[in-house]
């Protein structure tokens, strides 16, 4: 996995982890947080890609590595 990909997953932990400190506070509240869970899903689905991605380059890696 190269340096840009990492920091990018990095990126998105931290703002997924500020979305859900966003969404906890105003469930407390009871305010609509539908802008923050469009945007929560939004980049949790852009993790698991990123992350599918890595996977597959590391098995293809291992494949190479003993073909």
């Amino acid at each position: 996995m190269n340096m840009k990909r990492m920091s990018l997953m990095f990126a998105i932990n931290r703002e997924l982890r500020s979305i859900n400190k966003k969404i906890d506070e105003k469930i407390v509240k009871g305010i609509s947080y539908e802008k923050e869970s469009t945007r929560h899903r939004s980049l949790v689905s852009q993790l698991r890609r990123l992350e599918s991605e890595a996977s597959l380059a590391r098995t293809f890696a291992m494949a190479s590595f003993l073909f």
